[in-house]
């Protein structure tokens, strides 16, 4: 049974793991659809991509902090962009913290695995688990905080043309990448319980049958004397009697 928990356990965060980073290769976290260019723009935490009206796909992306606020291009007529801004950036790279701790986890599991006797690789799962899910979860409601703030909550086309962004598929795939991390989560901290219990129960079999078969030994053994249980649990081998040695005398 525990090991088939400790297989769902890494199953799960393969899926959790894998979710996240498409959410993370997507730009789809914030979506809008400008009438007055007839264009489709999706915003994400270092990609943004739109159509355009004739139907081609243009995407631009950031890594550096001289791409923000980049809005208009030189290089194509009317290519406009939305803005990345700082704090985008910044979850990006706290988010790919939370995969390095995933990422960790699962070589926790392969360590558990192969020493299968010691209790600190599925302890220190559980704590990466545990760092990943809750970064996770903190960056999703960073963003949901940031993206309904009004500084970045419209996309501006012109005086008149303002239009309100929407979470897309790609902050609803991330939900669930935290979600499944959280039920991995769950699952490791009741399997290193059950485990935990489990050696200790062990533990205690094995002190009570070590008394049972010294009980029945002495029980069943003819060559025993008659000393009682508790006497003989008791008994300790005593040192041996020193010998008289007669002493001489020379005058």
């Amino acid at each position: 049974m525990g090991r088939i928990v400790s297989y769902a356990i890494l199953v799960l965060t393969i899926i959790a793991f894998l979710l996240t980073a498409a959410a993370l290769c997507t730009p789809a976290w914030q979506v809008v659809y400008a009438r007055e260019i007839r264009q489709w723009v999706q915003s994400g935490l270092w990609l943004s991509c739109q159509t355009r009206p004739n139907g081609m796909y243009s995407c631009t992306y950031t890594f550096s902090h001289d791409d923000f606020n980049t809005y208009f291009s030189d290089e194509v007529s009317g290519f406009r962009t939305p803005a990345f801004y700082p704090w985008q950036r910044t979850l990006f790279h706290v988010y790919l913290i939370s995969q390095a701790f995933a990422m960790l986890s699962l070589i926790c599991f392969c360590v558990s695995v192969s020493h299968s006797e010691s209790k600190l690789p599925n302890v220190l799962r559980v704590i990466f688990l545990v760092l990943a899910a809750f970064i996770a979860f903190g960056c999703l409601v960073a963003f949901a905080v940031y993206s309904y703030m009004v500084e970045y909550r419209f996309f501006h086309v012109s005086v008149s043309g303002i239009y309100e962004k929407h979470r897309g598929y790609s902050w609803y795939i991330a939900l669930t990448g935290a979600f499944v991390y959280l039920i991995a989560l769950i699952l490791s901290v009741v399997n290193v319980f059950l485990q935990t219990r489990n050696a200790s129960s062990m533990s205690r079999q094995n002190i009570n049958s070590s008394l049972q078969s010294d009980f029945f030994e002495y029980q069943y053994n003819p060559n025993r004397s008659m000393e009682t249980f508790e006497d003989r649990f008791a008994m300790r081998t005593l040192p041996p009697v020193p010998k008289n040695v007669k002493k001489t005398t020379v005058f």
